[in-house]
């Protein structure tokens, strides 16, 4: 009898950290739209890292009458060849972030835990983490997704926007709200 009601204290103690957890996590939909946004900044981030002198053939592969080839030099960083190649790996980058929120605008958003000097994120301190039971195993998933069900638009995207005149939030709005509709519905200052 006393086994079963401390089995039943147990459980029922169980069933309330599960359902207060549970809640404080934001919907998925939120999630998604802060990874589209990450995946925006992470994208123009590896594609600023490739070295601006890095050339591509691109062209036609056929062969004129006399033996010509029609083919041309485009700059590798952001060509369509190195955004398929770039969307097979970006997702991967995933597993160093974690979800959190603004501790002054309340805003959700999925931050690197580690900056890219391989130091700690030096903006931790203006963030709330959000506990998450899958350890942000989802943040990776959504990144995915939105690759698998957009990467023409992101490629179109990030082909198209010369590097240097790369305005971050600009992109985001752009890709997030208005091209793949992810962040559809939230107020732009998500």
């Amino acid at each position: 009898m006393a086994l079963s009601v401390k089995l039943q204290f147990l459980i029922g103690l169980l069933l309330m950290v599960s359902s207060s957890t549970s809640s404080d996590l934001p919907k998925s939909k939120v999630v998604k739209c802060a990874v589209c946004q990450s995946l925006v900044n992470e994208v123009h981030y590896q594609i600023s890292q490739v070295d601006p002198r890095r050339k591509i053939e691109v062209g036609s592969y056929r062969i004129a009458s006399n033996g010509d080839q029609q083919t041309t030099s485009r700059i590798y960083a952001g060509s369509e060849a190195h955004m398929t190649e770039l969307m097979e790996t970006v997702c991967g980058s995933f597993k160093d972030y974690a979800q959190a929120k603004h501790k002054e605008t309340g805003r959700v958003e999925v931050i690197p835990i580690v900056g890219k000097d391989g130091q700690m994120n030096p903006r931790f301190s203006e963030y709330e983490m959000i506990q998450d039971p899958d350890l942000n195993k989802s943040l990776e998933f959504h990144c995915e997704s939105i690759v698998e069900d957009h990467e023409d638009d992101i490629v179109e995207h990030f082909s198209s926007q010369p590097q240097q005149e790369f305005d971050l939030e600009k992109s985001q709005k752009e890709f997030c709200w208005s091209k793949s509709k992810i962040c559809s519905g939230f107020k732009e200052e998500l």
